[in-house]
């Protein structure tokens, strides 16, 4: 739930140190589920504020992985040009981490279009 930036520390350091930084982020089953009705369309927690600080402090590039099952606003990621690239992955199940790996060393190159329509938060407001 990211509900503070008391680990932020060990975050900032491992991206200063690394030669590239993945992070993985995005929402559960707490905010999404068959009885839940979401009422943002923002990463929950400080999770926004995680990435934008560890993008800065990453010598090398960062990627984003989005774990969620439906959109996300990410606007402030893809204007980021400290972000090479993101990834939404979904909920992507027992062989995903393996699926994930393949994709960001290149083994894979998946392509297609998204399953949703992924509005800003904006758009709740109308």
């Amino acid at each position: 739930a990211c509900k503070d930036d008391k680990q932020f520390g060990p975050a900032l350091d491992a991206a200063r140190h690394a030669d590239a930084t993945v992070l993985v982020i995005g929402l559960d089953q707490s905010i999404e589920a068959e009885t839940v009705d979401r009422t943002a369309l923002l990463l929950p927690g400080h999770q926004q504020d995680l990435v934008s600080k560890v993008a800065a402090a990453s010598k090398g590039p960062t990627i984003l992985v989005l774990m969620s099952g439906g959109p996300v606003d990410i606007t402030f990621a893809k204007n980021d040009p400290r972000i090479a690239g993101i990834l939404w992955a979904g909920y992507p199940g027992q062989a995903g981490g393996a699926a994930i790996a393949d994709i960001l060393f290149g083994t894979a190159n998946p392509g297609g279009k998204l399953p949703v329509t992924w509005y800003p938060q904006e758009y709740l407001k109308n």
